[in-house]
């Protein structure tokens, strides 16, 4: 009978140095808390940042692959919406084809990529008035001085 008395008064025992450390490490973490709050008023006084380890730091999103739609209204911008649709399907088919990547790496901004792409190569061009994106194509200037160079000739 004295052993399960022992036990009892035992456990009593270590119930109540549990409570006690529980209650010190409360206290400890207010006093920890209270302190975190004085350096950050004191910081906020001297206008300097808060502490590099007490702001959680931004993570850049992934690359988000653009929608057809997305690249179509972007290129609109710069193009005809006839133009725009033929530049949309080329530049939409070649990067799916090469994973959104750029050489070896990652894609990270679509709309960079779409200013890289030479877009004068998607203006149509007017055969009748020789006219390429609102300016005299000097293309066909050349091809016009060549056929007169060969008609004179013969």
């Amino acid at each position: 009978m004295q052993k399960a008395k022992g036990g009892t008064k035992l456990k009593n025992k270590n119930m109540m140095l549990i409570l006690q450390l529980k209650k010190r490490i409360e206290i400890l973490e207010a006093k920890a808390n209270e302190q975190e709050q004085k350096i950050n008023d004191m910081l906020i006084r001297l206008s300097v940042p808060t502490a590099p380890t007490l702001i959680a730091k931004e993570k850049k999103s992934p690359f988000k692959k653009p929608t057809v739609v997305e690249i179509f209204d972007y290129a609109c911008e710069k193009l005809s919406n006839e133009d725009a649709l033929k530049f949309t399907e080329k530049f939409h088919a070649h990067y799916e084809a090469n994973g959104w990547k750029v050489g070896r790496n990652q894609m990270k901004d679509w709309k960079a990529a779409v200013r890289k792409w030479d877009l004068s190569t998607f203006v149509t061009t007017n055969q009748n008035t020789k006219i390429k994106n609102g300016k005299f194509d000097s293309d066909a200037a050349q091809r016009i001085y060549n056929d007169a160079q060969h008609y004179t000739k013969g």
